[in-house]
């Protein structure tokens, strides 16, 4: 919980010209872990109450149980084997809206040992896409034809699908995409309050290093037509060591620990029924990942659900990208492109260099959001300036300057806009935060030369109009990368 208040802390101090002491933060701007709780609560609000079958279980990493319906979730159980029994499941590494994530082992005949892999079981409905639509297998297969037979920078860092199989349970037939084991995310990583409190975030040369390998990887994309939809710092994995090809089951369940369970109720007392596991199994903790030295200071870019070719966007696409990632265009027109992914880039970058959000996730209000971008960028050109109605209890129609405090509060702002630049924000990375907190500061603040090259980089790509953002080419050819 300390590691929360330290980044409490800075998003506190984003919002205010003076510090504001730690038990007072709480009351003005809202915790990333309230924020995740807000949004487990969100997408189970879905399911009106007489409607719900299975007790909840909201903890980060747990997938909604109402999913687990015909042509929903498949149910999985440790030791269940896949497609015949060619993979074995060991432990679970994360869910998502529609998909879990597995550590799973390849089987092979006689003594050999077989490889620890990533394994992606999609929901039923997902398999019903036309394989064109099928983002994941479609994108990626083309993606390995396209940069097999290149040495370019960055495509060791786009994730590879290994395997991919069609396996059938009691809520339809799933696709599963087996792909090279990789650790935990950048996300996990600084939500993981013991990694915070013992080393802060990823030190600065670091954080460079990560960020330049996520850039490179997203102009390769590029460079092959290919559009991600969806960087965020949840879909940046570390890259595992080759000694993980050494370790037997029980090495891992030594180093992982046990997989950690829970029963599944049924709400009714009524029989639980084919569709569901009779147990829900907590991903792997994040910690236990960087308490051994088989974390590489390398990444992948994964997740490739809402990609697709920059000349053949599908004709219903819809942005889904994460609120606090998505571009203006994405708010106002739904339509994104190439500098939708210059937009998302650089509040990856800043996540990586901070370790909190650039723009905070007020509760995922889309308000808030754009509330914090004009107050680090200026208004939003015509027509988008316009088309936001819940600009006008905030700022100056003309100029896009924040009103009065008490003008906004007579509106009924609660969090009233201030004007905070993007240096002031990339000011405050490392800046010591209210010493009550009692943590200790291992975040160097960042040096002059550093500010000046991160905030032109970030001014650069985020540009409100995306034709006048920076293309990926350039953004991988920026000096801050390579700052000392």
């Amino acid at each position: 919980m300390k590691a929360w208040f330290r980044r409490l802390q800075i998003t506190a101090n984003r919002h205010s010209n003076h510090r504001i002491p730690h038990h007072k933060i709480l009351a003005r701007i809202p915790l990333t872990a309230i924020s995740v709780q807000y949004r487990m609560l969100q997408s189970q609000a879905t399911f009106v109450k007489s409607e719900r079958r299975y007790f909840p279980v909201e903890e980060w990493g747990i997938e909604d149980l109402e999913g687990y319906k015909p042509e929903g979730f498949h149910p999985v159980s440790i030791g269940d084997f896949m497609t015949g029994g060619k993979y074995k499941i060991l432990n679970k590494l994360g869910a998502g809206g529609s998909s879990s994530v597995w550590l799973a082992r390849e089987q092979r005949t006689g003594s050999q040992l077989g490889d620890l892999v990533t394994l992606k079981i999609m929901s039923a409905w997902y398999t019903c896409k036309p394989r064109k639509e099928l983002a994941e297998v479609y994108i990626l297969d083309k993606l390995h034809t396209l940069l097999q037979s290149s040495t370019l920078p960055g495509q060791e860092n786009i994730q590879t699908v290994k395997d991919h199989f069609l396996e059938a349970g009691p809520n339809g037939s799933h696709i599963c995409l087996v792909s090279q084991f990789a650790g935990p995310s950048v996300l996990s990583m600084h939500q993981c309050s013991e990694i915070v409190s013992r080393v802060g975030w990823l030190r600065g040369d670091l954080a460079r290093k990560v960020a330049k390998q996520v850039a490179f990887a997203v102009e390769r994309l590029h460079s092959a037509n290919v559009l991600h939809g969806d960087l965020t710092s949840s879909n940046i994995v570390f890259q595992m060591s080759d000694k993980v090809s050494t370790w037997s089951d029980a090495d891992v369940y030594q180093v992982f620990g046990e997989p950690h369970m829970e029963d599944v109720h049924v709400l009714d007392g009524s029989p639980h029924g084919p569709h569901a596991p009779l147990q829900v199994v907590y991903p792997i903790d994040t910690f236990n990942f960087f308490s051994t030295s088989a974390v590489r200071e390398d990444i992948l870019l994964i997740d490739f659900g809402s990609s697709f070719f920059g000349d053949d966007m599908p004709a219903d696409y819809g942005p889904c990208t994460p609120l606090h990632y998505m571009s203006p265009e994405g708010y106002f027109d739904s339509r994104i492109s190439f500098p939708s992914d210059v937009w998302a880039l650089a509040c990856v970058i800043f996540e990586i260099r901070a370790g909190c959000p650039l723009f905070e996730p007020f509760l995922a209000g889309r308000n808030s959001i754009l509330q914090e971008m004009v107050e680090a960028l200026g208004k939003f050109p015509e027509p988008w300036w316009s088309s936001w109605d819940y600009r006008k209890r905030l700022f100056e129609e003309e100029t896009g300057e924040p009103k009065p405090d008490e003008v906004q509060k007579a509106e009924g702002v609660l969090c009233t806009a201030t004007k905070r630049s993007l240096r002031e924000i990339v000011q405050q990375i490392g800046e010591p935060y209210d010493a009550s907190v009692e943590i200790e500061n291992t975040v160097t603040p960042l040096e002059d030369g550093e500010i000046d090259l991160l905030v032109d980089l970030l001014s650069k790509m985020l540009k409100h109009r995306p034709e006048d953002r920076i293309t990926m080419t350039e953004v991988v050819q920026h000096p801050w990368f390579d700052y000392n």
